[in-house]
């Protein structure tokens, strides 16, 4: 299993007026994504909705433990969403 976690790049983040994102893709697949939106907004039912699959990612993760598979985790910044 290969998890990859997205954030934006300091450029990035300071032409978006320091408003951040983390985004985890398990082998290529987006699974996880949250944004800064704006402060009235920022809540788990709006901006971090994807808080609620947080559950079902620790299983996935934990099945592949069971099963054997390789567990690679890479983090990288990027320039442009």
């Amino acid at each position: 299993m290969k998890v990859t976690v997205e954030s934006l790049s300091e450029k990035l983040y300071e032409k978006r007026d320091c408003r951040n994102m983390l985004e985890i893709l398990i082998d290529g697949k987006s699974s996880f994504a949250v944004f800064d939106g704006e402060p009235e907004d920022a809540t788990l039912a709006r901006d971090f909705n994807d808080c609620f699959s947080i559950p079902r990612l620790m299983q996935i993760a934990f099945s592949a433990g069971k099963n054997g598979e390789d567990f690679e985790v890479e983090e990288i910044e990027v320039d442009e969403l």
